[in-house]
């Protein structure tokens, strides 16, 4: 039950002999858990974002504290700007209420208590195909990504025995799988994408008033020398979904395989490596991202808008909004 689960994240957050046990929910539909002798108001977010937070917070009166599986960098500082503690089930947490004060930053699990990752790079791209639409078979998801019918079905078998894809009884590459919850496969994708996150990247000076039509001068010269490219992030949202303020870093996945190939694809396109530079050039985190890219607008090729929402997710406040815009236009547009 989700009480049981809130009170043994505030129990996880508390010395072992303090006596934590849960109580029933309240009228607002808060969880109230038992610490001693303080009696704590927890309201259980079902996405950690500063965007759900705050919807969360608006109507209702506020409660001691909110939680969520995990609380982005940009929804812990709304909480706090709230006034609000928060904790999360990464042992996270930050919180006053009475005579119980923690503070702690995340903890990281035993090896041997760690869960058994297999978000392979296949598995990531089957899952921005699924995210927009390709159906649920193997037959469709090796002719969409271009890989072998027996990749795309480890993936579907792994995406399906996590609960996140249902199977029908009856099996074979024609049989399909669904979707059993657009937006926790979504957010378990984007939790895959920054776990998986930790490739080479070079930094390059741009001077552009337009980054949209800057980046498209650079990617006619790209395809020139038939370099394959994508957006991703903030630039990626700036065309799929356009929002006033720009949001940094700006991003774009070339086809490299290290830092010598980025530079020599920096060079291609006329761009001097600078510390800090306002354009950041990346290889393609899988092939199948590589492969599901598109133009988008004249000029611009972009990744599927599930990778662009992931890559902009964790850039700080302004990017998570940018990228909960991102994710309501598109989910809006395909009904």
């Amino acid at each position: 039950m989700l009480i049981d689960r809130v009170a043994k994240g505030v129990a996880a957050v508390l010395p072992p002999r303090v006596v934590v046990s849960s109580a029933l929910t309240d009228r607002n539909g808060d969880l109230l858990v038992r610490v001693a002798k303080e009696l704590l108001r927890v309201r259980w977010l079902e996405r950690g974002s500063a965007i759900v937070l705050q919807t969360r917070l608006s109507n209702n009166s506020r409660p001691d504290l909110v939680m969520a599986a995990h609380m982005s960098s940009a929804a812990q500082l709304a909480a706090t700007e709230a006034g609000v503690g928060w904790l999360d089930e990464t042992g996270a947490a930050q919180f006053a209420v009475g005579t119980v004060v923690v503070s702690r930053t995340s903890v990281p699990r035993p090896a041997t208590a760690q869960r058994v990752e297999r978000w392979t790079a296949a598995t990531l791209g089957i899952t921005e195909a699924l995210l927009t639409g390709v159906p649920g078979t193997v037959q469709a998801q090796a002719t969409a990504t271009g890989v072998s019918p027996s990749t795309a079905g480890l993936a579907l078998n792994f995406l399906t025995h996590t609960g996140l894809l249902t199977a029908p009884a009856v099996r074979g590459r024609k049989s399909g799988r669904t979707i059993a919850d657009p937006s926790r496969l979504l957010e378990e994708y984007a939790d895959a994408v920054t776990r998986a996150r930790d490739t080479p990247r070079l930094h390059v000076g741009v001077l552009w008033r337009d980054p949209l039509e800057g980046l498209s001068q650079i990617g006619r010269r790209w395809d020139g020398k038939e370099l394959a490219w994508a957006a991703t992030g903030a630039l990626s949202a700036a065309t799929l979904a356009p929002l006033q303020s720009q949001v940094a870093p700006m991003v774009v996945y070339v086809d490299a395989n290290g830092l010598a190939t980025l530079a020599a694809a920096a060079s291609t396109a006329g761009l001097r490596l600078l510390e800090g530079g306002r354009l950041q050039l990346r290889p393609f985190p899988t092939p199948i991202t590589r492969h599901l890219s598109a133009i988008v607008s004249p000029g611009l090729r972009s990744v599927t808008w599930p990778r662009a929402y992931a890559d902009l997710r964790d850039t700080g406040v302004r990017g998570e909004e940018a990228a909960e815009h991102l994710r309501e236009v598109m989910t809006r547009e395909r009904g």
